[in-house]
């Protein structure tokens, strides 16, 4: 780049900073103006300017949403779906063409109304089977909670392990996991040892009786236990022999052998 144009560059840069300052301070009716003369040639950072202007209406947002120019810049689409104002006519429509992660942020952001975030998790859940392993550990960190519903029953044991943080995961999504069927013991060893799900009362007699859950960790909550649970839970025909044998041990008096009687007549009786 030779000096001309370096001086052109610079002087470029400055008038659109100026002029970005300027569109945050602006009124309706000069927003109004200012769109109404300059649709045709507003760049993406005037544009930008103009949808974080406080007053900035639904009727400017949605000239700017049917412009094709301003729409084809992602910045401004992700904005326009993240709007308040924005028609959600506009907003649904735009959906379809925001990238994964933007999405994911929307999905959250209680800021965007309520019909947009569900077209945005329709979206999101019909393009997790496409998603490679690293976006789907990623993903189920921070996702909403449609979508930790999804990423629950993922195969790879790193998913779940970034799902057990997520802040939307709920107990009945993990009580509904180990009373599926679907459980692998490797999840279940995870909410076993998990700091934050593993002291539930709920969960400690979910992972108790599921079959699946490793024996040492299975054994390791029955103390916590209520004697009615132990014995319901010793009952189950699905319980295997090493937790029934953990819990006669820890009730001694339920599950002992009747003590032997004597018939002093000759005969002996159980």
């Amino acid at each position: 780049m030779n000096v001309r144009r370096m001086r052109v560059y610079f002087n470029a840069e400055l008038w659109i900073q100026q002029t970005v300052r300027k569109l945050n301070s602006y009124s309706r009716d000069e927003l109004v103006l200012y769109v109404t003369e300059n649709l045709n040639a507003l760049s993406e950072e005037e544009t930008l300017a103009i949808l974080e202007n406080l007053n900035v209406t639904p009727q400017i947002i949605g000239r700017i949403a049917q412009a094709p120019r301003l729409t084809g810049f992602h910045s401004v689409r992700v904005r326009l779906v993240g709007h308040r104002q924005t028609p959600q006519a506009h907003a649904v429509k735009l959906v379809h063409y925001i990238y994964w992660f933007d999405l994911l942020t929307l999905s959250t952001d209680v800021q965007v109304p309520a019909p947009v975030r569900r077209s945005i998790e329709t979206v999101l859940l019909s393009r997790v089977a496409k998603l490679t392993l690293g976006e789907r550990i990623s993903s189920a960190r921070s996702c909403s909670h449609a979508l930790v519903r999804s990423f629950l029953y993922d195969p790879h044991p790193k998913v779940f392990e970034s799902l057990l943080v997520n802040q939307r995961l709920r107990e009945d999504d993990l009580l509904a996991l180990t009373a599926s069927g679907r459980a692998t013991s490797e999840q279940l060893l995870m909410i076993a040892q998990d700091a934050r799900w593993s002291f539930r009362y709920a969960i400690r007699r979910a992972l108790v009786l599921n079959p699946k859950t490793p024996r040492a960790a299975a054994a390791s909550h029955l103390r916590y236990l209520s004697r009615m649970d132990l014995k319901r839970i010793h009952s189950n025909p699905d319980t295997t022999v090493y937790v029934r044998r953990c819990i006669e041990r820890r009730l001694p008096d339920d599950f002992s052998a009747a003590p032997e009687v004597i018939d002093y007549n000759g005969g002996r009786d159980a």
